[in-house]
């Protein structure tokens, strides 16, 4: 940790990088194939969760992400978690991805009994086609049938991952996808727009983004489909039943501090942020000899804090309080973006419209200066 840390960090995240594949959207830092090198990894992740554990607890929520977790196997999973244990708060949320093709009903047993409150199943589409423009594994059954094994395992509960703007997706398949939702009743819902990222296999061709109109439907279409089957659109991307929002997630676009564990994780502690520079032999080598892995590090200055809180406290339904957000840069764009139905202000406090959330990142370009 950095030096005079106050420790008592509640928001854990590990980073677990092994995938079995490359999907074509990509640009996360993975580990593809690479079996040979997860017990050596998740020694590595014990060794590090032991140099910080004194900055952490009682932790509230822990997310175990990647990657494809899942492929780490029941086994290692449970050593894992159950080394998190003791510096749990009663009722923390604890949540694992899983890919629909690496859930058995074995894994889904090793997940409940060591603690697993949540599962977050990468689904993304449940349409052949799509899913062979996403180079995804799975097959349009694998994602019931792991639906169907995790709530026979008892987890409290489920969380699917679907995608939308997916080059050659129309309005019928996303309907289509509304309906397995429909059918498959998860707690929580996360859809996202499908980014063309720089380094993707897909960046490169040869699909291309839908049009920005055919996009904005699809969005539109998704939101409306979710509210009407009784999700509440909590945050830009993701729907909930009540009460069963992410509290991982809240606590991130809340600007909580939080810790990250493994190869390439992210740490916000203190006013300084740090990642674990990529490379899975080089982090295994340093934690294997007691030392810490190679980091870069930034500190988190005033305007860096006030551009993060605008851009991700607008991406929630709940006011932003503008004592804990900071000034604006454009105070005068508020006005502007109220008088253009973008906008409500309140006493101290300001929240983007049903159709200022449709426009989230543009409006809040409007009202602050990123670099």
């Amino acid at each position: 940790m950095s030096p005079g840390d106050p420790g008592g960090v509640a928001h854990l995240y590990v980073h677990l990088p092994f995938c079995a594949s490359r999907c074509g959207y990509c640009a996360f830092v993975v580990e593809v194939g690479r079996e040979d090198a997860q017990d050596a990894y998740l020694a590595a992740l014990l060794a590090e969760l032991d140099r910080e554990r004194h900055a952490l607890g009682p932790i509230a929520t822990v997310y175990l992400g990647g990657g494809t977790p899942t492929l780490m196997g029941g086994e290692r999973l449970s050593v894992l978690l159950t080394a998190i244990r003791p510096l749990l708060a009663p009722g923390a949320e604890v949540t694992v991805e899983a890919n629909p093709e690496t859930v058995d009903a074995a894994l889904a047993d090793a997940l409940s009994a060591a603690g697993v409150t949540r599962v977050s199943l990468g689904v993304q589409s449940t349409h052949a086609h799509l899913l062979e423009v996403l180079d995804r594994r799975a097959g349009p059954d694998d994602a019931t049938r792991a639906v169907d094994m995790l709530r026979a395992a008892g987890i409290p509960r489920l969380s699917v991952d679907l995608l939308l703007a997916v080059p050659g997706q129309s309005p019928d398949d996303l309907a289509a996808d509304l309906a397995w939702v429909t059918a498959a009743d998860p707690e929580h819902v996360s859809w996202y727009e499908l980014e063309f990222k720089e380094g993707s296999a897909i960046a490169r061709g040869p699909h291309t983004p839908p049009d920005d109109d055919l996009a904005a439907d699809l969005y539109e279409q998704a939101v409306a489909g979710l509210e009407a089957a009784g999700y509440r659109w909590y945050e830009i991307a993701n729907f909930a039943r009540p009460g069963a929002e992410c509290r991982h997630s809240l606590a991130c676009w809340r600007a909580a501090d939080y810790l990250g564990l493994g190869v390439g994780a992210v740490s916000t502690v203190a006013g300084t942020r740090w990642r674990n520079t990529p490379g899975t032999d080089r982090y295994i080598a340093a934690l294997g000899a007691r030392r810490a892995p190679a980091r870069t590090s930034e500190p988190v200055d005033d305007g860096m804090r006030r551009r993060e809180r605008w851009m991700l406290g607008t991406r929630l339904d709940e006011p932003l309080d503008l004592a804990w957000a900071g000034p604006p840069d454009h105070p005068e764009a508020l006005d502007a973006l109220a008088a253009r139905g973008l906008l409500e202000r309140g006493e101290g406090t300001v929240r983007l419209t049903r159709r200022g959330r449709l426009l989230q990142n543009s409006v809040v370009q409007e009202i602050m200066d990123f670099a």
